[in-house]
C-alpha cells in the first residue's frame, strides 16, 4: 500500500503554487519585452517545469534525510 504523509502533500501543493508564481513571472517578462504569445508562453512552461521539477527535488531531499 502506498502510504503518503500529509507533509509531503501539503509540500508538493506549496512546490506547485511556486512553480506557478514563476511561470507567471516569466510570462510576464516574456510578454513585456515584446515577445509574441506563444513564445511567452514557451517561456512560461518552461520555467513552470524546471521550477516544479527542483522542488520536488528539494522535496524528495528534505524527505529523505528527516527519516
Amino acid at each position: 500500500m502506498l502510504h503518503i504523509s500529509l507533509a509531503l502533500i501539503v509540500g508538493i501543493g506549496f512546490a506547485v503554487l511556486f512553480s506557478a508564481a514563476i511561470a507567471g513571472a516569466a510570462f510576464a517578462l516574456a510578454r513585456g519585452d515584446g515577445q509574441t504569445v506563444s513564445a511567452s508562453v514557451r517561456w512560461g512552461a518552461g520555467s513552470f517545469a524546471g521550477a516544479l521539477t527542483l522542488a520536488i527535488l528539494i522535496l524528495t531531499l528534505f524527505r529523505g534525510t528527516a527519516g
